[in-house]
């Protein structure tokens, strides 16, 4: 190994072990509670070295939210490993997004911080928040190759273009999420209490709204089917 591959990696171990503990203090305290000097200290090193990484606060949260992206990518890539059709696929994608903010609160709290960012000018300067760009239009593109996949194989109507409607279900499922997600965390609507409504029947019935909705007649049916059999295995 070259002397400038062995910087470039020590220089990415560093800033893997910064965000690691931006992670625990953020997480801990929240973005606004957090300071760069407790950051600094969590991660054993100067105020001044951790600014040689990260120019601020938000960029670190970015951070975050990009390795958060990393991750929720990766899952969706695993989805496309086996041999399933098209319809499939699309619950398949919403099961795990759905269990990726169940179970990582608080990397979709980084999502909706980098996604109220408006300062433009900063975004565009920043490697790390094209990073992001990048990732959740490889996010939505999963979304866009199961619908076209389904397309193809008879599972789901024709009749819709695959890039509309993915940004359809991929908003509508952002929004379902973000009113689950703020439940969760004490800031919800308390319509949903007085419906009695619980989370994890709104999810699948809305993940089965969205099959019969796209799904050809053949393949309505045995959306519904999982359905049913997924729901019996959560209760059981």
């Amino acid at each position: 190994m070259g002397i400038e591959e062995r910087k470039k990696r020590e220089r990415q171990h560093r800033k893997n072990v910064i965000i690691d503990a931006a992670e625990k203090v953020i997480f801990a305290k929240g973005i606004e509670q957090a300071t760069m000097k407790e950051i600094a200290e969590e991660a054993e090193l100067s105020k001044g070295t951790l600014y040689l990484y990260f120019k601020n606060k938000n960029e670190l949260y970015i951070a975050i939210a990009k390795r958060g992206s990393d991750y929720l990518n990766d899952q969706f890539s695993k989805v496309f490993a086996g041999d399933h059709t098209g319809i499939e696929l699309i619950r398949m994608i919403g099961e795990t997004y759905l269990s990726f903010v169940r179970e990582n609160p608080d990397y979709f709290h980084a999502f909706q911080y980098y996604e109220s960012i408006n300062d433009v000018k900063e975004l565009q300067k920043s490697e790390i928040a094209e990073t992001c760009e990048t990732n959740r239009r490889e996010a939505l593109n999963y979304m866009v190759r199961a619908l076209q996949i389904g397309m193809q194989d008879g599972t789901i109507d024709d009749n819709y273009d695959p890039k509309q409607l993915a940004i359809i279900l991929w908003s509508s499922t952002r929004g379902i999420t973000t009113m689950s997600h703020m439940k969760e965390v004490g800031h919800y609507f308390k319509m949903l209490d007085e419906m009695e409504i619980k989370v994890e029947s709104l999810y699948e019935d809305f993940l089965r709204l969205i099959g019969v909705g796209i799904a050809t007649e053949e393949a309505r049916k045995e959306w519904v089917t999982d359905g049913q059999k997924n729901e019996t295995s959560v209760d059981g």
